[in-house]
């Protein structure tokens, strides 16, 4: 009698070539890790071993488990309790796998496995497949040789006898064909000669001699089409891995159930480099979930009849009861589900989010926006996927964006079905998604015609409750508008701020106001000289008085070219702010020191002139001169006040008035046309849904004009009522909408600037990072030869000098990288005794060919050059660079002597140049996070300076120079350092 043979090609052809691909494979084996009861599944990619690592913490499998099931094709290892599987208290979980060949996935992975399997209270197993064996056509199943060993407790696997064993019986079965097979095989399998297997785990933070219960794939090498897997397809995509792996759980809707399983995916591309790319921050949060445009929640009976609530723009649930006809009473194939689903306008000026949160979620939406299907609380592939639009979504909206409101990428959110009530939705087996029969025809149109519903009903203009969704869009719109309007003017008024303190402190640095009191000086000396040659004292002293009133115009006037007036109602950015502190400061020290110095000695000298005239004369005059400008002066102020108010009410008033005119106008235009248009209708003869539809429809139009104009004049309304008027009453305390704007403004200033400065240390910190590892081996190197290198040194005086500037260039350079790393690790670096010879030395070697192109002297006291200090010399030696560094790059713009100074006095270290100095007003500014005055400055090297110092006990400042310019920066030194 005639039977069935199962060829070796079989599990070729169910594993590998069945499924979708890797990122599928992964997703394979973390649902067998859920149906094992494990609470965590990892994998671990090692891109410069070429190995890839997944384990998890489930029941793991005896031999008997894993010969007689999982190496037993069709045979479900989650059909029944495994005999070594543990007993499990808590709830049991809903079985993933069905068909018994998931398992052979991970053949797609890469040509060979090692399997390291623990179940509790059983020994250790372990076994080595290379699915190219699958290959031989002409071999039967049942002749190929799978190696299995059970491992004592604390041995790791013989991988190199298991492959042998593999490839004696290759050579069994061979046939001339084979022949390149057979070398293929032969050498993947020589590669664990290659590789420590002991360190390769630990690298996967798995023991493989001693965990206690679970299972471990080790894959060695890896598919060239892992790799690209994780890079995406163009910059706003997700990489295909990413899509198919993230979210396995569902982890975005409100009150959803904690995941049984946590899994990771991690990518090291170098020891230290090790990003994990699957982590639920990068799928979407709860948080911006809730912060959604739109809302739709609610469950799907047994006959696909809809019971649930809408939110639009954030409003309160509106409970929104919809029919499917299509069930005609009769239960549907694929059962009851759940649906939640959020939805993000596609125009940011429609959005209610933040423009800055409408940014990120919408990149989020790009990479993993979609509708996830989750079976038990696991996702099925390959629905949510971005590429994969599986209700037609914008198929429809290309033919009528009008009609179908709904994007595909503009929407997250999952359905929840489960294997009880869904039972006939079945995945196909290369997890392509649902085999399409009745059932999930039945599941898609349901949702389809969800979705067209509530597009009707909700965002399709006339629809019966669309006003919400205009009238929201519309005030996100006038508010986006005054947004950017706002910005625009707020971007003016501080560039004309920004622009008038540049030039105040221009003219202070070029003593324009001393300029300009010498020479009202110089015009009283020869108003004074002139009087007192006139023969007529009344005439003098008139002479007198009216040169005493022009000083005093012409200093007033100083004055007043001297001010920069904060615009009011405009919050400061930080540097603004910093530099209009500044501006105070100054000002008020040219005024103090200058103009009132120039006033009293003015005075002075008209007293003694007018004293040696006519006394009583000149003081009259004086004081009546005085007097009268004064007054004409403050009725001057206050007229041009007055006039440009009451220029403002009447045009106030005008508006509002007009405004008024033109909703009048526009509601009655709409009022009238609707009511001549139905005294015109009979309603006598058309049907209830025309009717409805009719009357909706009108009312419609009434009511949204009324709406709308109604809201314009009530925004008119309370922007004057927002006005605050000054009262005589102490007690009552008006604040201004105005003060009000510019407080609010002040705060989201101070939160703009520092979340861009975090940014921006976020982007340094991980290009740093990159470059760090990237040089990982090398410094590794480095510092391997400085060790051999030390103990010649010690032994050779001629190599000291070379020894002691190599260790300390490299410290250097370590200390950098290792400065910007996420783990902020120091390594290999102990305080040492630091020689000022040596650091003398050091400058000259880096900074000599600089010095000598700039015309820099560098000159350094005998006390510096003898000075012995216990520090870290990569914390020393940077700082004192980057002074050197700044001076240079300044004192080469600079016209006059260009010298660099360093000394050492007890407790510090000075650094002192010749240059222009620091503008008054960034004597603190120049140690702030991103501040620079440089071209294309980054504004971190006195910022980390600092920082780095404070860490060891140290710090900087920068105090008065010794002379009239140039810089003066002081390294405090730790109380320990001195030596």
């Amino acid at each position: 009698m005639a039977e069935f043979r199962t060829s070796a090609r079989a599990v070729d052809m169910l594993g590998r070539q069945q499924i979708a691909g890797i990122p599928s494979a992964i997703s394979e084996l973390f649902k067998n890790a859920h149906d094992a009861y494990a609470s965590r599944a990892e994998a671990d990619f090692i891109r410069f071993k070429d190995a890839f690592v997944i384990r998890d913490d489930g029941d793991g499998m005896s031999r008997a488990d894993f010969e007689g099931r999982w190496l037993t094709l069709g045979t479900s290892s989650k059909s029944a309790q495994s005999s070594a599987s543990r007993s499990h208290t808590g709830p049991r979980r809903a079985i993933l796998g069905e068909k018994g060949i998931g398992r052979l996935a991970i053949a797609a992975i890469g040509p060979q496995t090692l399997v390291v399997t623990k179940a509790e209270g059983y020994p250790r197993v372990a076994s080595l497949i290379h699915w190219g064996v699958f290959e031989l056509a002409h071999a039967g199943l049942e002749e190929l040789v799978v190696p299995v060993e059970e491992l004592p407790e604390g041995q790791t696997p013989e991988v190199r006898k298991m492959g042998e064993r593999i490839l004696a019986n290759l050579r069994e079965l061979i046939t001339e064909d084979d022949v390149g097979l057979y070398e293929r095989i032969e050498q993947d399998i020589s590669r664990w000669d290659e590789t420590e297997l002991v360190e390769l785990a630990s690298m996967a933070g798995v023991d493989l001699s001693s965990f206690d219960s679970g299972t471990a794939f080790v894959i060695l090498p890896t598919s060239m089409d892992l790799e690209a897997d994780l890079e995406p397809p163009t910059p706003k995509e997700a990489a295909p891995l990413l899509r198919t792996l993230i979210g396995f759980a569902n982890t975005m809707t409100p009150a959803h159930n904690t995941p049984e399983l946590r899994t990771v995916f991690r990518d090291h591309r170098a020891p230290d480099n090790i990003s994990d790319l699957i982590e639920e921050q990068e799928f979407f949060t709860v948080d911006e979930f809730l912060n959604a445009d739109h809302h739709f929640q609610g469950h799907f009976d047994e006959y696909g009849q809809f019971t649930g609530t809408v939110s639009i723009f954030g409003s309160e649930p509106i409970a929104f009861p919809l029919a499917w006809n299509a069930a005609r009473g009769t239960k549907t194939k694929c059962g009851p589900f759940k649906l939640n689903l959020a939805y993000i306008q596609g125009r940011a000026k429609q959005s209610r989010l933040e423009p800055n949160d409408y940014f990120l979620i919408t990149e989020k939406l790009d990479r993993y926006g979609g509708l996830y299907i989750y079976r038990d609380g696991i996702r099925v592939l390959p629905y949510g996927d971005s590429r994969f639009d599986w209700l037609d979504v914008e198929l429809r909206r290309t033919k009528s964006a009008s009609d179908h409101f709904f994007s595909y990428r503009r929407m997250f959110g999952a359905v929840e079905i489960s294997r009880e009530d869904n039972s006939r939705l079945r995945e196909k087996a290369g997890r392509e998604g649902f085999a399409t029969n009745e059932a999930y025809r039945q599941f898609r149109a349901i949702l389809q015609n969800f979705l067209l519903q509530v597009a009707s009903e909700f965002f399709r203009e006339g629809g019966a409750q669309a006003e919400m969704y205009e009238e929201g869009r519309i005030a996100n719109e006038r508010m986006e508008k005054a947004r950017r309007a706002r910005s625009k003017q707020v971007r003016a008024r501080r560039s004309e701020y920004s622009a008038a303190l540049d030039r105040f402190f221009d003219a202070v640095d070029a003593r324009v106001p001393e300029t300009r009191v010498a020479e009202i000086q110089a015009d009283i000396d020869s108003a004074i000289d002139k009087a007192q040659r006139d023969r007529d004292p009344s005439t003098g002293a008139d002479q007198l008085v009216r040169a005493e009133l022009a000083a005093k115009s012409k200093l007033r006037e100083l004055a007043s070219d001297f001010q920069v007036k904060r615009p009011r109602g405009v919050a400061l950015s930080a540097d603004l702010s910093r530099r209009s502190v500044a501006y105070e400061s100054v000002r008020s020290e040219v005024l103090s020191s200058v103009l009132e110095s120039a006033e009293r000695k003015i005075e002075s000298a008209l007293g003694e002139a007018g004293l040696a005239l006519d006394a009583t004369l000149h003081r009259r005059l004086r004081f009546d001169q005085a007097i009268d400008e004064a007054v004409s002066d403050a009725r001057s102020l206050v007229g041009e006040v007055r006039q440009d108010l009451s220029k403002q009410s009447n045009d106030t008033s005008d508006r509002a008035k007009n405004a008024i005119r033109v909703a009048h106008r526009l509601l009655e235009d709409v009022a009238v046309g609707v009511l001549q248009e139905a005294s015109k209708t009979d309603v006598s003869g058309i049907s209830d849904e025309a009717f409805t539809l009719l009357r909706n429809s009108l009312e419609g139009r009434v009511r949204s004009v009324a709406s709308a104009q109604a809201e314009e004049l009530t925004m008119i309304s309370d922007q004057l009522k927002a006005v605050a008027w000054s009262s005589q009453d102490e007690s009552i305390d008006e604040v201004s909408l105005v003060d009000q704007v510019e407080q609010l403004e002040a705060r989201v200033e101070a939160l703009t600037d520092r979340a861009a400065q975090d940014f921006e240390l976020v982007q340094i910190g991980m290009a740093v990072n990159i470059v760090t590892h990237e040089f990982e081996n090398s410094v590794k190197s480095v510092r391997d030869n400085l060790r051999r290198l030390r103990s010649w040194a010690q032994q050779n005086a001629g190599l000291r000098p070379l020894y002691s500037d190599l260790r300390a260039s490299f410290d250097h350079l370590d200390g950098y990288l290792k400065l910007f790393t996420p783990l902020h690790r120091r390594l290999y670096r102990e305080p040492v005794e630091i020689r000022g010879v040596d650091v003398q030395r050091y400058l000259h070697d880096v900074f000599d060919k600089r010095l000598n192109d700039q015309e820099v002297a560098l000159k350094i006291s005998d006390s510096f050059v003898n000075m012995r200090i216990r520090m870290y010399p990569s914390t020393l030696y940077p700082v004192i660079v980057n002074m050197i560094d700044n001076a240079i790059y300044w004192l080469g713009r600079y016209a006059g002597d260009r010298v660099i100074y360093i000394d050492k006095i007890p407790g510090l270290i000075t650094v002192t140049d010749s240059g222009p100095g620091i503008r008054a007003g960034d004597e603190e500014a120049i140690f702030e996070q991103g501040f620079s005055k440089k071209p294309a400055g980054s504004g971190y090297g006195l910022f980390v300076a600092r920082e780095v110092l404070r860490r060891d006990g140290a710090d900087i400042s920068l105090s008065a120079p010794a002379a009239d310019r140039g810089a003066r920066f002081e390294i405090v030194l730790p109380d320990e350092s001195e030596g």
